[in-house]
C-alpha cells in the first residue's frame, strides 16, 4: 500500500490543490522547447526552438502524451523481443476465437503466433477456459458423454483431438 508524500516542513492546512505545472522548459540538442499552460488551464503551447508554436486545448496535448507513451510502450516491446499483444488483457471475442482454434486442433505456438501473444500466454488463457493442463503442458482430458462413447469402443479423445496414445508418444 503507498503511502501519501509528506512535505519536508509542517504546514498548518494540508493543500487540497494538485500540483501544476504552469511552464516546463527543456532543451534537446543544441535548442530549448518550452511547454506553457495558458491562463485558466485549458489551453497550452508549445514553442519549439526555430519559433513555431502550437497550441492547442489540454484535452488534446493529454491525448497526444497518451499516446506518445503506449508508442514508447509498443517499441519497447518489440525491441525487447515480446509480442506486440505483451501484457493486454484478453477480450471476449478474442479469447472465444482462441478456444474454438484450439478445439480444432492449432498448436499452442500457431496461436500464440496468431495472436501476437507469448505462448505461456496462450496457455495461462486455455487453462483459465479449463481447456489446457499448465502442470503437465497438454490438453485437459473431457469428462462427459463423448468421452463416455470413446471409452465403449477402447479409445479415449482429449478434446485438443488427440487419442491418448499420440499424447503419451509427445510427452516423450
Amino acid at each position: 500500500m503507498s503511502r501519501p508524500y509528506q512535505h519536508p516542513y509542517p504546514q498548518s492546512e494540508p493543500s487540497l490543490e494538485p500540483m501544476v505545472w504552469q511552464r516546463v522548459e527543456w532543451q534537446q540538442g543544441d535548442g530549448r522547447y518550452v511547454f506553457e499552460v495558458g491562463q485558466g488551464g485549458l489551453h497550452a503551447t508549445l514553442a519549439s526552438p526555430h519559433g513555431a508554436k502550437l497550441t492547442l486545448p489540454m484535452v488534446a496535448w493529454e491525448g497526444l502524451l497518451d499516446a506518445l507513451s503506449a508508442a514508447r510502450k509498443t517499441r519497447q516491446r518489440s525491441e525487447g523481443g515480446h509480442p506486440a499483444r505483451s501484457g493486454a488483457r484478453w477480450y471476449a471475442s478474442e479469447a472465444g476465437e482462441l478456444a474454438n482454434a484450439f478445439r480444432a486442433g492449432r498448436s499452442i505456438k500457431q496461436l500464440a503466433h496468431a495472436h501476437h501473444r507469448s505462448e505461456f500466454a496462450v496457455e495461462a488463457e486455455l487453462d483459465r477456459q479449463g481447456l489446457w493442463d499448465r502442470v503437465e503442458r497438454r490438453p485437459k482430458q473431457a469428462s462427459g458423454p463423448t468421452e463416455q462413447a470413446d471409452a465403449a469402443d477402447g479409445t479415449r479423445a482429449s478434446p485438443h483431438g488427440l487419442d491418448e496414445i499420440s499424447l503419451a508418444r509427445n510427452k516423450d
